[in-house]
C-alpha cells in the first residue's frame, strides 16, 4: 500500500544518503518518497482508491516540508533548483509529466512497474533534479521489489507480456502492515542519525 511503499522508499534513500550533508538528507527524503510511490500514478481516480491519494497527498506534504527546511536551513537543494533553471529542467519536467500521464493511462502493474519505466522516470528525475537521482531510483526500485513480492506480480520487462512475482503476500495483508510499521521506524532512525551527524559537536 501506498504508506508501505513511502515508509520503504525514505528508508531506503535514507541508508545510502551522504553523511554530514544537509543536502544529500533533503534529497533522501524528497527523492526517497517520490521514487516510492511514483510507479502507482497507474492507479487512476476511476479505479477508486482513497489509499493512492492519501499516498499522494503525503508526498506532496514531505516534499514540501522537506524544501521549507532545506531553504530555512540553507542546506542547498533550493538554491540548486534555482541556480539550474532552464531548458534541462524544464525539459525534464514536461517529460516527467508525460510519463506521469502515460502511467495513469496504462495498466496497473505494467509500463510504470518495469525496468522501462524506473529509465525514462529516473531520466527526466536526472533532468530536473540530479541531486535527487540516486534516492529516487532506489525508491522506485524499492517499489519494484516490494511489488514483486506480491501474488499478483508484476510486468518488470515490460513490454513482454511476462509477469514476475515471488508469491509471498498480498497487498493488504499482514505482511503489509508489518513491513510499513518497519520501514517508518527504520526511516526515523535514519532521519534521527543524519540529522544529528549535522549537529555541531559540545566543546568544538
Amino acid at each position: 500500500m501506498s504508506k508501505t511503499h513511502i515508509a520503504i522508499g525514505i528508508a531506503s534513500a535514507l541508508a545510502i544518503a551522504q553523511t554530514g550533508s544537509p543536502e544529500s538528507c533533503v534529497a533522501a527524503v524528497v527523492g526517497g518518497s517520490a521514487g516510492g510511490i511514483i510507479a502507482d500514478c497507474d492507479i487512476t481516480p476511476s479505479r477508486a482508491h482513497r489509499d493512492a491519494l492519501t499516498g499522494r497527498l503525503i508526498v506532496l506534504s514531505v516534499a514540501a516540508a522537506s524544501l521549507a527546511a532545506d531553504h530555512y536551513a540553507d542546506a542547498g537543494l533550493c538554491d540548486y533548483l534555482l541556480e539550474h533553471l532552464g531548458l534541462p529542467l524544464v525539459t525534464g519536467a514536461l517529460l516527467f509529466a508525460a510519463l506521469t500521464f502515460l502511467g495513469g493511462h496504462t495498466e496497473h502493474r505494467t509500463f510504470t512497474h518495469s525496468l522501462v519505466g524506473l529509465a525514462l522516470f529516473c531520466a527526466s528525475t536526472y533532468l530536473v533534479c540530479e541531486p535527487l537521482l540516486p534516492y529516487f531510483a532506489i525508491g522506485y526500485a524499492s517499489h519494484l521489489a516490494l511489488d514483486i513480492t506480491n501474488y499478483q506480480g508484476i510486468r518488470l520487462f515490460w513490454p513482454l507480456d511476462v509477469k514476475v512475482s515471488l508469491g509471498f503476500c498480498t497487498a493488504k495483508g499482514l505482511a503489509n502492515t508489518v513491513v510499513m510499521v518497519l520501514g517508518y521506524a527504520a526511516a526515523a532512525l535514519l532521519l534521527a542519525y543524519r540529522v544529528a551527524t549535522l549537529l555541531p559537536v559540545a566543546g568544538v
